[in-house]
């Protein structure tokens, strides 16, 4: 939690930062720059993070560690190759057409961040995996905090976009050789190859993968629809709430990085009450959590859409939007829970099929209101349809593991926030 809350606090300061030290056409090349690096690393996380997480879970054995995390780097090298050898391909060969500075930015330092990031993203697997969150934390504070104390550099020293680029690298790397001199990421195994674990760890991640895409795809469908009908206007105006609801949702992301080990572990016992167990448990105090913030969120929307957009916000759809996305962030716990499930149930095909119906009501649903209604408050309406029908989708394809009592889920959860309490209160 606190990994997550530092380096959105940092997001929002960097964010800060470089909408006052860049020119509005470098601050765009940056951001498609960030495009393209997020994109990259969600795909390895998928390809490599999940599945790695996932067996070493589950085993207790070193050597069969190892083995692991010796596949896990010649994994993620290789498929770092495939990204960086096609796109800077497209890139250098944009940039010799155009002799544009944007593609020359793009094709020096996409393949550098690439290389660069292998070790920082295998220690935070290995992390996750040992259930290590305050390496975690280090890692990812060294990681925001070199890059805030960059991007401060470049603002006051009036730097421009190669020295904001430059930072954004640097921050990247040291982490990572930190990680290697430190023993965090693996690298001393890096001999310990066994094509058959390398095979399995293909196997699972390429359906993560493809769902950590289409969750990607699932996010901004509704940006890239409202562009094309109502324009960038429209864009500004829902990206704001969006915001928002980012920020509520890192409690979310932290809960399902720790639970998934748990979960693993808990279904290699072969204990399907232990499973079942540990999944209502850590379901229902996700969804107690995250519910009291998603009332805030719509009762108190209309000061913080202005808290965070300005003034020119007040009195727009903005805060409406906002209200209509509590809703289904009120549940969207639920949602995310049902797809750890799928995935440490060795089902990750089946999550993948389950993005993919929510990605397609998405996408004919918002097409269908934006055509004959024009408006983006149906938009924000077809995500409630998106996500109950993700949940119930979910739900349906473990029944057979976790019994659907959503009660008893609600009671865990309160019992299981109340032994929180307490134990901070007695640590305190």
């Amino acid at each position: 939690m606190a990994s997550s809350v530092s380096g959105a606090v940092f997001g929002i300061l960097i964010f800060a930062l470089m909408a006052r030290s860049l020119s509005k056409e470098d601050f765009g090349i940056f951001g498609v720059y960030l495009a393209i690096v997020t994109t990259f690393s969600m795909v390895k996380s998928g390809l490599v993070g999940k599945p790695v997480i996932k067996q070493l879970a589950e085993t207790d054995s070193e050597q069969e560690q190892a083995v692991i995390l010796g596949s896990a780097w010649r994994l993620s090298f290789y498929s770092s190759l495939v990204f960086i050898l096609p796109l800077a391909l497209v890139l250098g060969g944009l940039y010799w057409h155009y002799q544009t500075e944007e593609f020359l930015l793009y094709t020096v330092f996409a393949p550098l961040f690439a290389l660069g990031t292998i070790p920082f993203n295998i220690a935070t697997y290995k992390q996750n995996a040992e259930m290590r969150f305050d390496r975690l934390l280090r890692l990812r504070f060294m990681n925001r905090g070199l890059y805030f104390l960059g991007v401060l550099v470049v603002y006051l020293l009036d730097g421009g976009i190669w020295y904001m680029m430059g930072a954004y690298l640097v921050a990247s790397v040291i982490p990572s050789i930190v990680a290697i001199f430190k023993g965090w990421s693996g690298f001393q195994y890096l001999s310990q190859y066994d094509p058959l674990v390398f095979k399995d760890l293909f196997r699972f991640g390429r359906f993560t993968m493809g769902t950590l895409i289409g969750s990607t795809l699932l996010r901004s469908s509704d940006d890239f629809l409202i562009r094309i009908f109502l324009g960038p206007e429209g864009v500004a105006l829902y990206q704001v709430p969006q915001r928002l609801v980012n920020l509520i949702d890192i409690p979310l992301r932290a809960l399902v990085s720790f639970s998934f080990p748990s979960l693993a572990k808990a279904n290699k016992s072969g204990d399907q009450s232990k499973f079942s167990t540990e999944f209502e448990t850590s379901a229902g105090f996700a969804f107690v959590l995250l519910f009291p913030m998603a009332v805030a969120a719509f009762i108190f929307a209309e000061p913080l859409v202005v808290a965070l957009g300005g003034l020119k916000y007040a009195n727009t759809d903005a805060a409406n939007l906002l209200r209509i996305f509590s809703v289904f962030m009120a549940f969207t716990s639920l949602d995310r829970y049902a797809g750890v499930a799928l995935d440490v149930l060795n089902r990750p095909q089946v999550n993948l099929k389950k993005v993919i119906v929510m990605l397609s009501v998405n996408i004919i649903g918002d097409v269908i209101v934006l055509y004959y209604f024009q408006d983006i408050l149906w938009v924000a309406a077809i995500s409630i349809l998106t996500f109950s029908t993700g949940t119930i989708l979910g739900y349906q394809y473990i029944k057979d593991r976790v019994p659907l009592r959503f009660l008893h889920w609600f009671a865990l959860g309160i019992k299981e926030i109340q032994r929180f309490v307490k134990k901070l209160v007695r640590k305190s």
